[in-house]
This record gives structure tokens, C-alpha cells and sequence, in this order.
């Protein structure tokens, strides 16, 4: 019995050192997962070094391998790179002991800056042989040899080989269009001409004609032709002009040597009626290529420079598309990934293009700015700054005439006046006595007694006092005040109202804030301090003097209130926005139809009766604010007009015209309005 039992003991420490004796072998999933990892890691180095076959590595050197992958896939942003085993095959030890090469096939994907590319492929890998342990045949192996793959470039993109070169391309998105409530363009891309030199075929000698041409410079002639990138056989884009500039472009390339060909720029179909909303575009410059690179911006992009090419920049661009390829030594290609562009937006405006032009051909030898407002809905219908500049200029490139006549003129066309804040003069006044009744200080029925044109409150005024121009009226009530345009009366309200009273009612008809408007406009303001910090000031600017000052959207939405029966609209620029109110009842009703029949008297028997037109009820006030850096200098005068048709009260007019003081003051602005209604 002892015996047979040291004989399965026997057997048992043969059968433990047998299995202890035996090789393992390595598994060529083993060096699939690190190859992976490593990929993942974009670890190119090591691969490169320690798991690339012999061969591989004799046909791909470094650069071609480690630095080319590092290089591509920095420049085409690749990330989230995931690959994955598809299918892992089940290897014992009887199949590792013989196996010399496997292919193990894996999915391939990553995003690109033109979009996702997935692939599969086959994951070819061979056991290395030591020859100093394999026998006469290769299947004698070292268990412990490594396993090596094998690569080519088809790795880095799908069908790319040896000698392909990897390209990419922007397909640039079209800037989305600005149109009107009719859908009229006031902004788009369209095309031009651009004339252009062959410097082979052109001669020196013409050099001169070709400039008076064109109305450039000779230098600027010279230089376009010296740019680095210049040769002879090839055109060089010299100026670009409108299709409306045939005459000149057929008499430019009269000239031997001299042609023409179409390009797309953005273009303003309405030129200077709208140049001040629209603005223009522009190459980028470095320091705006600073703020927006990370943007996705380079520096052969354009962008918007003013008005709403520059307010709405981010909508109206929209996205580039991108389109990755590989080029073939035969020239052909063949698209990796393709990313479409985005359009950009279409803005569409409440503005009427018809009520626009209409309003700029009748203003544009003047200097200042109109606004026109639907009281019931707020939309701004037309908002011009005069005089202006043509925008397509500054996209085409200006002529030399035109831009010595754009600087030389001293009213300043470039300057956009809608943006700014100005003394609003006498048409504060309605404004006023809305502050009154709301605030329940103001009886429209009762009197001030008021003799002559001058008044102070007391001596503590020292030598200032009031003035008003009609002084008939000696008890004056609020419709004498409005019709007559009393300076006096409007003095007396607000300092027996009182700083504190006469502010609050101010700041709830929006003063001191920002004006719920699309275009960024400048702040209607109370004084340079937000408070009255006299007396005399309180009194001045009750009658739109002393440091009012209003812009012409804020001043023409609260007229629109006093028409929509006291409740003012939030103004409105664009058809995407919904009509909402900013001010519910800055006035009651009933007070809203007293200040729109004062407002009419105005017309039929005050300070505006030049504008009681058959055929129309128009209502409204003027103003006169002089502007002076002190009380004894006379001053420059701007003239105000707010007006609307009583009989088609969707259509209201806030219009400023400044240095109206050689012009009749702000008789010559209702002379103006008259014009604009004599068209409507």
C-alpha cells in the first residue's frame, strides 16, 4: 500500500514539474492593447521604436512616421480618437506555440476639423524569430519573442499611401443678408468688377492714363503691381468697382494689358440712405484678430466694422465649411471628410427701405437725424443719420475725389448722429406735463399768472431768470403752455413740483437707463451728475434746457406713448422681436387724449402752423436748444419736430436738424416734416 502511494506521489511532482517546465508564450493581443493605448496617447515615439516591424520601419523612416502623425494631427484637430478590437479571436497555448502572424481587424475614429471619419482595418501582426532558438523550421520559436505590426499611411487616413499629401480647404459660408419689412436688401453679397493689370501685356506709359482712369494714385498702381506674389502672365487686381461703374470699366480696359473679370463683395444696394444702420465690413486687423481669434477668426477674414454689420456680427457670419482630402501623385483626390458651411443669418428689419430713401433724399443736405416709429407696435420704421457716406466704398476701396470730399466736409457724414444724445429744446415739454399728471401734481386746468417774458423764483437766482418768447397770455394754463411753447409756465411746474418729484417721474419714463433698443444707443440723461444740482437747473430742463439731453428713439417712443393712449412701447428694430410694452400707462388715458389734442393745437393755432396741411391732422410740438458754453455767448441751434398724422397715427416723426439758427430755427425742421408729408 506504501508503496503505490509513493508512486501517485511520484507521479503527482512529475506532472507539477512538467507543467512549471513549460513555456509560456506571448499573446499578440497583448501587444494589439498596447499598440492601441499607446495610439491613443498619441505616444508615436514608442510605437515607433518598439513595435513596428523591421521592414516597416526600413520603408517609413521617423519623420515619416512619428512626425507626420504628430504634425497632422495637430494641424486637423483630431480628437476623441477611439479605437477598438472588433473582434479577438480565443488563442490557446497549442495555437500561441505555432502562431507566427495574425491580422486582428479594429475600428478607426476621430473628429477632424472637417467632421467625423470612421474606418476599419486590419491590424496585420508577426512574431519576431530568434534564429539563435528556432530550429531548422520557423515554427521552433522563442516563446518569449515579441510580436510586431505592420503599418502604412492608410493608418493615418482611410486609402492614403505612400507619397499621398493630406490637404484641406475652407469652403467659406456666405455672410447673411440685412433686408427690410419687405424684404429689400440693404446688405449682401453681390458681384463686382475687378479691374486688373497683366504685367506682360502693359505698358509703363499707360501708367498715368490707367490712374486717372480708375482716379488712384499712380504709387498705388505701382504697388499693387510690387506685391511678392506677383507674376507676369497673371492679372493683378488693381480696383474693384460696381456694375453701375461700367463706363469706367469698359474705358479702363481699353487699355492693352488691362482686363476685367467678376468677383463677389459685399455690397449696399441703398448706398448712403442706410450707411449709418447698416455700417460696412472690413479686413480684419491684428488687434480685432487678437480679441476674436479664439473665435475661430484668421487673419484673411472680414468683419464687421459699424453699424449692424458690426451689431450683429456673430449672426450674420455664419460658419465655414471645411472639406479634408488626400492628393494622389496622379493629381487626383480623394474627400476623407467634408464639414458644409452655415450661412449666416438673415437679419430682417422693421425699417421700410421706401419710408428710408424718402426720408434721406430729403434731409441729406442737412446735418442731424429722423427716426419714424408705429406708436401701437414700436417698430422703427426708417432711422437715418445726414449726412452720410456710401459704404460700398469702403469695401470697394474709395477713389481719391471721393474720400477728399468725405473728409473735407464739415458736416462731418461719418459722424453717426441716431447713436448720440442731444438737448431736446421745447419737445421735452409734453414729457414734462406727463411727469405732472402721473405724479398728481399737475391740474391741467389751472393757471399761473405769468407777466412779461421774464421770471425768476426769487432773488436767490441771483441774475438769471426765465425767458419766453409769446407773452400774451398773462394766465396760462397747460394748453397755452404747449401751444404757445411757454418757457416760463414749464419752469414753474417743475420747481413747485421739486427736484426729488420732478426726477422720479423723469426716471420712470426710462431717463438714466439704457433704452431697450437692438442698437446700442447712448443714454437719455437727467444732468451730468443724475441729479439736479440747482434750483435753476430743475427749471431749465422742465423747458429742455440746462443738461437734458435725450436720443432720438427714447424721445420718439414717448411721443408714440402719449399716441398709443399712455402706454409706451418697447421699440423695435428687428422682425424677429415681439411686440411687448416698455411703460404701462406713463399717463392715464384720458390725460394721453388731452396732450394728443394739445398737441394738435400746436399745428391748427401755435408755434407749427406752416405744417396744417389739407388733407392730414398733424400733430405735434418744436423745439429750439441752444447750444453754448455759457448763458451770454450765442450759441449753435438745433431744431426739434415730433410729429404724427392724426388721421394715420402709425406713422410718428422725431426729426433733429442741427445749426438751424441762420435757417428760421425750428420753423425751418417743420418746414423740412412738412416736405416729408407732403410725399405721404
Amino acid at each position: 500500500m506504501k508503496k503505490v502511494l509513493f508512486v501517485i506521489i511520484g507521479l503527482i511532482f512529475i506532472a507539477a514539474c512538467s507543467k512549471d517546465d513549460q513555456p509560456e508564450y506571448t499573446n499578440p493581443y497583448d501587444t494589439v492593447n498596447q499598440y492601441i493605448d499607446l495610439w491613443q496617447k498619441q505616444d508615436f515615439e514608442t510605437i515607433y521604436e518598439d513595435l513596428l516591424l523591421q521592414r516597416t520601419k526600413a520603408e517609413y523612416k521617423h519623420e515619416d512616421y512619428v512626425e507626420r502623425y504628430q504634425n497632422l494631427y495637430e494641424t486637423l484637430e483630431i480628437n476623441n480618437l477611439s479605437i477598438e478590437v472588433l473582434e479577438e479571436q480565443e488563442l490557446t497555448e497549442e495555437d500561441l506555440e505555432t502562431l507566427q502572424s495574425t491580422n486582428v481587424p479594429i475600428n478607426i475614429s476621430f473628429d477632424t476639423i472637417a467632421g467625423k471619419v470612421e474606418y476599419e482595418k486590419d491590424l496585420h501582426l508577426e512574431k519576431l524569430v530568434d534564429e539563435e532558438y528556432a530550429g531548422e523550421s520557423d515554427v521552433d520559436l522563442n516563446p518569449e519573442s515579441p510580436w510586431q505590426v505592420e503599418w502604412d499611411p492608410s493608418f493615418i487616413l482611410p486609402e492614403m499611401e505612400k507619397g499621398d499629401e493630406v490637404r484641406y480647404s475652407t469652403i467659406p459660408a456666405t455672410r447673411g443678408d440685412i433686408v427690410d419689412r419687405n424684404g429689400e436688401l440693404l446688405a449682401t453679397q453681390g458681384e463686382v468688377y475687378e479691374i486688373g493689370i497683366v504685367p506682360e501685356n502693359f505698358n509703363d506709359g499707360d501708367l498715368s492714363k490707367l490712374a486717372n482712369i480708375l482716379d488712384v494714385s499712380e504709387d498705388y498702381i505701382t504697388d499693387k503691381l510690387n506685391q511678392d506674389w506677383v507674376e507676369s502672365h497673371l492679372l493683378v487686381p488693381i480696383k474693384k468697382l460696381s456694375l453701375d461703374d461700367e463706363d469706367l470699366m469698359s474705358r479702363a480696359i481699353a487699355i492693352d494689358g488691362v482686363g476685367s473679370d467678376y468677383t463677389v463683395e459685399r455690397v449696399y444696394p441703398y448706398g448712403e440712405a442706410a450707411a449709418h444702420l447698416t455700417g460696412y465690413v472690413g479686413a480684419i486687423t491684428r488687434e480685432e484678430l487678437e480679441e476674436y481669434e479664439e473665435q475661430g477668426y484668421s487673419s484673411q477674414d472680414i468683419i464687421g466694422k459699424r453699424g449692424l454689420e458690426e451689431l450683429y456680427e456673430e449672426e450674420l457670419r455664419g460658419e465655414d465649411g471645411v472639406e479634408l482630402y488626400i492628393q494622389k501623385s496622379d493629381g487626383s483626390t480623394r474627400t476623407v471628410a467634408k464639414k458644409d458651411p452655415v450661412n449666416g443669418e438673415t437679419i430682417e428689419l422693421t425699417i421700410d427701405m421706401n419710408i428710408q430713401t424718402e426720408l434721406y433724399e430729403t434731409l441729406k443736405d442737412e446735418a442731424g437725424t429722423a427716426v419714424t416709429m408705429n406708436p401701437e407696435t414700436g417698430e422703427v420704421t426708417s432711422m437715418i443719420s445726414f449726412p452720410a457716406f456710401d459704404p460700398n466704398h469702403y469695401v470697394l476701396g474709395f477713389k481719391q475725389s471721393d474720400y477728399e470730399a468725405l473728409s473735407e466736409n464739415e458736416l462731418e457724414p461719418t459722424l453717426n448722429r441716431f447713436a448720440s444724445a442731444y438737448s431736446p429744446g421745447s419737445t421735452i415739454k409734453p414729457i414734462s406735463a406727463l411727469v405732472g399728471l402721473s405724479q398728481g401734481e399737475l391740474d391741467p386746468n389751472e393757471t399761473k399768472e405769468i407777466n412779461g417774458k421774464q421770471w425768476q423764483k426769487d432773488d436767490s437766482w441771483g441774475n438769471y431768470s426765465v425767458t419766453r418768447v409769446y407773452d400774451q397770455d398773462t394766465q396760462v394754463d397747460l394748453e397755452s403752455a404747449i401751444k404757445n411753447s411757454d418757457n416760463i409756465y414749464f419752469a414753474m411746474l417743475a420747481t413747485e413740483m421739486g427736484a426729488d418729484s420732478f426726477k422720479e417721474g423723469l426716471t420712470q419714463l426710462g431717463f438714466s437707463e439704457e433704452l431697450p433698443f437692438e442698437y446700442p444707443l447712448v443714454d437719455s440723461q437727467i444732468s451730468n451728475s443724475g441729479d439736479f444740482e440747482s434750483e435753476v437747473q430743475l427749471a431749465d430742463s422742465a423747458y429742455g434746457q440746462g443738461q437734458v439731453l435725450m436720443n432720438i428713439v427714447h424721445l420718439a417712443s414717448l411721443y408714440s406713448g402719449i399716441v398709443n393712449d399712455g402706454t409706451v412701447m418697447k421699440p423695435l428694430l428687428t422682425q424677429s422681436e415681439e411686440s411687448s410694452v416698455w411703460i404701462d400707462q406713463a399717463v392715464n388715458p384720458d390725460d394721453a387724449q388731452l396732450i394728443q389734442d394739445l398737441l394738435r393745437k400746436v399745428v391748427s393755432e401755435g408755434t407749427a402752423q406752416d405744417i396744417d396741411l389739407p388733407d392730414h391732422e398733424i400733430a405735434g410740438k418744436t423745439g429750439t436748444a441752444e447750444l453754448k458754453s455759457s448763458r451770454d455767448e450765442e450759441g449753435v441751434e438745433n431744431g426739434v419736430f415730433v410729429s404724427y398724422d392724426q388721421k394715420k397715427p402709425d406713422f410718428l416723426l422725431a426729426l433733429m436738424v442741427e445749426g438751424v439758427e441762420d435757417e428760421g430755427g425750428s420753423g425751418h425742421v417743420v418746414e423740412l416734416a412738412k416736405q416729408i408729408y407732403d410725399n405721404r
